[in-house]
């Protein structure tokens, strides 16, 4: 049997016990000599017993450390603990063939026979540094700022797109209290809210309902989102911070809430200012009417008729501003929809001429939405299609199919088409392909883009290539949405 060490009264058992652990175990005296090396051990460092018995430890450390090693490992026998060795800094071991590699030591006092030996276990942790350099890597490399602070608050690590996003070095931060991204009014109550997410961590966003802001190093607040997750380490649980920049987005969001508001206030005011005077002038035209008596001639007949049709118009192009004012106010109340119900209701609203032709091919029973936006958006593409036919055996086609978490409208014809140079500006305002007396005002399709995209959906204008006319495709989302109901 080879050399098995000198640990008194070890039996046979205990040895076969020790090479079938999977740490490495090496026994040294008090001034460094190997007395026992187990298995793992052996296959860890490359060595054999023999070559290691009796031999000092250093023989196994690479040479940066063997200058502090007899000063570290006599404080060890003056105060001998059970602890790891090494803590916070990272240590390495050296293979017979030179090679180095990551490793885990545990030490511990063992007194037997009256001698005081230090048993050292040892664990290749070669994976695990791997792991942690690939996912220091990620974080590296991530578009968001991410920082990583222990329990009291103190930043271990951060990566570049944080240091970006504040504006420091990274020897600004490293090791300094995290209270320096923070304005200074929120540094008071910040202690007790990291006490109280450490008492009770989980994954999950900070500041819900609040606008948070971080302070870059101008002194400039940054409006920003954060998630929190809590990490173990070896030195006590850490907090994972994910930090986003949402400047932009609430740039936009301001943009967009100050252009409807501004549109709200403009139809309104115009809408108050317009209707007075065009009431007058309807007055006007009557009483002229009622004082020319019966006998009236027919070019002044015709001309009173046509100043009343435009005083009509008129009438409704406001109240059609103000219905495109309104629609970009998402509707908050959804309810399971009928859709064959739906597209029955709109075409029984509209008188439908002899001649023509309506098709239903409807593929999807149910959807849940706001019914009365979808309505509209649908009421005015079929009474569009129905305006504007004046091809022969006109046809009209209404089918909606499920696509994905939309549903798909279509409504397609049969008539003249939309000529290419003209589809760009179809959703505009104002926009009319025809100008006659009996044309719309050009609000029609311009609300109905607007009120699809403020309920999350989206509107298309498809040229029929192997026949005539066009198809509008309306994607509204078929169920309720967490972005879009709340």
């Amino acid at each position: 049997m080879p050399p098995q060490g000198n640990i008194p009264k070890q039996s046979g058992y205990i040895r076969e016990l020790l090479d079938a652990v999977p740490a490495g175990i090496i026994v040294t005296h008090q001034d460094g000599r190997i007395s026992y090396i187990n298995a793992e051990a052996e296959r860890l460092f490359g060595y054999s017993r023999e070559e290691l018995l009796e031999k000092s430890i250093d023989l196994l450390l690479p040479e940066r450390y063997n200058r502090n090693h007899a000063q570290l490992r006599q404080s060890y026998t003056d105060q001998p603990s059970t602890r790891y060795m090494g803590a916070g800094r990272d240590l390495y071991g050296k293979r017979k063939d030179n090679t180095e590699f990551p490793l885990e030591i545990g030490l511990r006092s063992l007194l037997a026979d009256g001698e005081q030996f230090i048993v050292a276990t040892i664990v290749n942790i070669s994976r695990r540094k791997q792991l942690e350099e690939r996912l220091s890597k990620v974080i590296e490399a991530s578009p968001y700022g991410q920082l990583l602070v222990d329990e009291d608050g103190i930043i271990q690590m951060m990566n570049p797109s944080l240091l970006k996003l504040f504006g420091y070095t990274r020897e600004e931060l490293l090791g300094h209290s995290m209270d320096i991204l923070l304005p200074e009014r929120y540094r008071a109550g910040h202690e007790k809210l990291r006490e109280g997410y450490i008492q009770k961590p989980s994954l999950r966003p900070m500041g819900l309902g609040r606008d948070l802001t971080g302070r870059h190093k101008s002194g400039t607040e940054i409006p920003i989102e954060i998630g929190l997750s809590q990490v173990a380490s070896d030195t006590g649980n850490l907090t994972l911070a994910v930090v986003t920049d949402i400047s932009e987005r609430k740039r936009l969001e301001l943009n967009l809430k100050q252009a409807n508001a501004h549109l709200e206030e403009f139809t309104y005011v115009a809408s108050h200012d317009l209707k007075s005077p065009l009431r007058g002038i309807s007055d006007l035209v009557e009483w002229i009417h009622e004082d020319l008596g019966g006998d009236i001639p027919e070019p002044v007949q015709k001309n009173i008729e046509r100043i009343r049709l435009r005083i009509e118009r008129m009438e409704r192009l406001i109240e059609d501003l103000l219905l495109y004012a309104r629609a970009g106010k998402r509707a908050k109340e959804s309810s399971v929809v009928d859709v064959e119900a739906l597209i029955n209701g709109i075409v029984e609203m509209h008188p439908i001429p002899a001649n023509f032709s309506i098709q239903q091919e409807i593929h999807l029973k149910e959807i849940t939405a706001a019914k009365i936006p979808l309505e509209t958006v649908l009421r005015n593409l079929f009474s569009n299609a129905l305006k504007h036919h004046n091809g022969i055996n006109p046809h009209i086609t209404i089918s909606v199919e499920a696509s994905g978490s939309y549903s798909l409208f279509k409504v397609t014809d049969n008539g003249p088409g939309i000529p290419k140079n003209a589809q760009e500006r179809v959703f505009r305002l104002f926009q009319t392909l025809s100008t006659g007396e009996s044309s719309g005002s050009g609000i029609g399709l311009a609300l109905a883009k607007r009120l699809t995209e403020s309920h999350g959906g989206q509107i298309e204008l498809i040229s029929n290539t192997d026949n005539p006319g066009c198809s509008f495709h309306v994607w509204w989302p078929r169920f309720a949405r967490k972005d879009i109901d709340e």
